[in-house]
C-alpha cells in the first residue's frame, strides 16, 4: 500500500485538550499510524481465546492520534499458564517468575494476582468481569496485568467514557484530537480492546528494536506513549490501588 504522508503539520496542537504542547512527537506517531504497522484487529470468537488477524488501516484519517484522553482528570478464576509462555512469541520473558504485584522498572514481569482479585477491585464499574482478559493478555503478550488494568482505568475513566461505553475501547486507542469520539477504534467486545493494546505495547514499546522502544520501565513507555509527564505516576498509583 503506497501512502503519501504530509509531514508538514506545524500547527499540530497535541493529542487532546489537555496536551497542547505535543508538537515534537506528532510526525513520528502519524507516520506509524498511516504506515499501517502490524497492529492486529482482534475478533474474539469465544470468551477466552482471541483470534488475531489482519492489520489496522489508519490511512483514511489524517488527523493526529491520541494516546491518552482526558480521563486523567476524571479519575480521582485465576488462569493457568498452560505453557503459554513457551507457545507465544509475545509471552512474558520471565516465564513463571512472579513479583508481589508489579515492577515499574520492568512492566513485562508478571503479576501474582488472580483474575478474581482484579475483578474484586473493579466491582461497581463497567470494567468488572474483565479480570480474566487482563490476565490472559499478560500471558500472551507479556505486559503486566495490573499495569494494563491501571491504564484502562485511567484512559476510560473507570470504564465510564463514551468511547469505552459505546465502542468498547478502554484505552482511547485510535482516537484523533479533532474528532476523538468519531475516530476512536471500535471493538466488538471490551476484551478485544485489551488484547489489541497489549500487543501494541508488547510489539512497539517493550521489544528491543520496536518503533517506540525506550526500555522496559513504565517511565520509559511514558516518554513515547503519552505527552503527559505524570502519566506513568498516575498509572502506578492506580496499579497500587488495585493491590491495596
Amino acid at each position: 500500500m503506497n501512502i503519501k504522508i504530509d509531514t508538514q503539520f506545524h500547527n499540530f496542537q497535541g493529542p487532546s485538550s489537555n496536551y497542547y504542547n505535543a508538537m515534537d512527537r506528532f510526525e513520528d506517531i502519524l507516520k506509524y499510524k498511516m504506515n499501517g504497522l502490524d497492529i492486529p484487529q482482534i475478533e474474539t470468537q469465544t470468551n477466552e481465546n482471541p483470534v488475531i488477524f489482519g492489520s489496522n488501516d489508519y490511512s483514511s484519517n489524517n488527523q493526529s492520534p491520541i494516546f491518552e484522553n482526558d480521563s486523567l482528570n476524571t479519575y480521582n478464576t485465576e488462569l493457568s499458564t498452560n505453557n503459554l509462555a513457551a507457545a507465544s512469541p509475545y509471552a512474558n520473558v520471565f516465564g513463571n517468575s512472579h513479583i508481589s504485584s508489579f515492577d515499574t522498572n520492568d512492566i513485562r514481569k508478571k503479576s501474582n494476582v488472580t483474575a478474581a482479585q482484579i475483578d474484586e477491585k473493579l466491582q461497581g464499574t463497567p470494567l468488572n468481569g474483565l479480570g480474566s482478559y487482563f490476565k490472559r493478555a499478560e500471558e500472551i503478550y507479556g505486559v503486566n496485568a495490573l499495569i494494563l488494568t491501571a491504564i484502562a482505568k485511567l484512559e476510560s475513566g473507570n470504564g465510564n467514557s463514551a468511547i469505552a461505553r459505546d465502542k468498547n475501547n478502554l484505552f482511547g486507542f485510535g482516537a484523533y484530537d479533532r474528532s476523538p469520539y468519531e475516530s476512536a477504534k471500535s471493538y466488538a467486545t471490551k476484551q478485544d480492546s485489551i488484547y489489541d493494546v497489549a500487543k501494541h505495547l508488547s510489539t512497539n514499546y517493550l521489544r528491543a528494536g520496536g518503533m517506540y522502544f525506550n526500555g522496559y520501565s513504565l517511565d520509559g513507555v511514558n516518554v513515547r506513549y503519552s505527552t503527559n509527564k505524570n502519566w506513568a505516576n498516575s498509572v502506578s498509583r492506580i496499579a497500587n490501588e488495585l493491590v491495596n
